[in-house]
């Protein structure tokens, strides 16, 4: 087992079509572990997470992930490999809603199909996917925990 870089982290984290699971806390202080698709906003390179980036994913806005957010914005997201070596990465972070215009939210909505249905159909999807109903989220990693070739 092994520590993973920086390079190496977000290298994991965004390939091929591998889910988050998001770990938030139910009104009631119970979790709650759901998957979502996501990406990664490099752009927002702040200071805890390790210069990955802020995760992005959507949903709606009456949504039991926002409805718990609003409550409670900090959250767990771990993101594994389950074939061997198997490797995982939990970032431990703030998730923020942003209410964003049809313009922003289309844009998220398409990336994020990109990455999971494909070129061909990310305009499609991102269409269905950003209507008024519909919050980005963003995770500000705060904390990163990951490793690599776990049974070596």
């Amino acid at each position: 087992m092994a520590e993973m870089s920086k390079r190496e982290i977000k290298r994991f984290i965004m390939q091929g079509t591998l889910t988050g699971k998001l770990a938030t806390v139910k009104k009631d202080n119970s979790p709650r572990i759901i998957p979502v698709r996501f990406v990664l906003d490099e752009i927002h390179k702040r200071r805890g997470g390790r210069g990955i980036g802020d995760i992005v994913f959507m949903t709606g806005i009456d949504s039991l992930k926002a409805k718990n957010i609003q409550n409670n914005n900090k959250i767990s997201f771990c993101v594994d490999d389950q074939t061997p070596p198997f490797s995982f990465v939990t970032v431990f972070g703030i998730a923020r809603i942003y209410h964003y215009n049809q313009t922003k939210l289309f844009k998220w909505a398409t990336r994020i199909a990109e990455r999971y249905m494909g070129k061909d159909m990310a305009e499609a999807y991102g269409k269905r996917n950003s209507g008024e109903d519909e919050i980005v989220i963003r995770v500000e990693p705060t904390r990163i925990l990951a490793e690599k070739d776990i049974a070596n």
